[in-house]
């Protein structure tokens, strides 16, 4: 009941308030990313593998350079773009994705179409339900881990999905971002 009729109400509901209150700091953000690196403003690889392996655009606001033949053709970071990213307010468009019923708030994190990934590992359980914003792979370890480990920690999310698993994993995204930077 949780999975099917729950969770995807309370992800709405929630999703469309914090979308509203952080509605400032998106809008400040995407002003300060436009001073700093211009247009656009949009991360370009954003088509993403939703549920049922379904792309989807990911809405995300860009954080690093545009590879050109003066940077070597390397995506890199500003000392501004940096905080952006390490704060995660380029992710703060992603609520609209929850809105539209593209992600969930917790769930795992959506892969890149056509992304190199391990090869006979990947559970469809990962397919079967929403990625989200935040999961269990993003609470320990995010980017520094392996897409391997990232895969089982989406079969451990889907196996004990609910609400307390995900208030759980809310709060710890909460605690990593304002008190240790996930994946500083």
């Amino acid at each position: 009941m949780y999975r099917n009729y729950i969770k995807p109400t309370l992800d709405f509901v929630i999703a469309l308030v914090v979308f509203v209150v952080t509605l400032p700091i998106t809008l400040i953000t995407i002003i300060i990313t436009y001073l700093d690196l211009g247009l656009p403003i949009y991360n370009r690889r954003r088509r993403r593998e939703g549920k049922g392996r379904k792309p989807f655009t990911m809405y995300k606001i860009r954080t690093k350079t545009l590879p050109t033949a003066k940077n070597g053709y390397k995506e890199e970071y500003t000392k501004v773009s940096r905080v952006i990213d390490n704060l995660r307010f380029n992710e703060l468009p992603q609520l609209l994705n929850v809105i539209k019923g593209d992600m969930a708030l917790v769930g795992p994190r959506p892969f890149i179409p056509d992304e190199k990934l391990p090869e006979g590992v990947i559970s469809e359980n990962r397919y079967k339900m929403k990625p989200g914003i935040t999961g269990l792979a993003q609470i320990n370890g995010g980017r520094t881990i392996s897409h391997l480990t990232k895969l089982k920690y989406d079969d451990i999310y889907y196996n004990n999905m609910s609400f307390l698993e995900d208030f759980k994993i809310i709060v710890k995204t909460i605690y990593k971002l304002l008190f240790e930077n996930i994946d500083k």
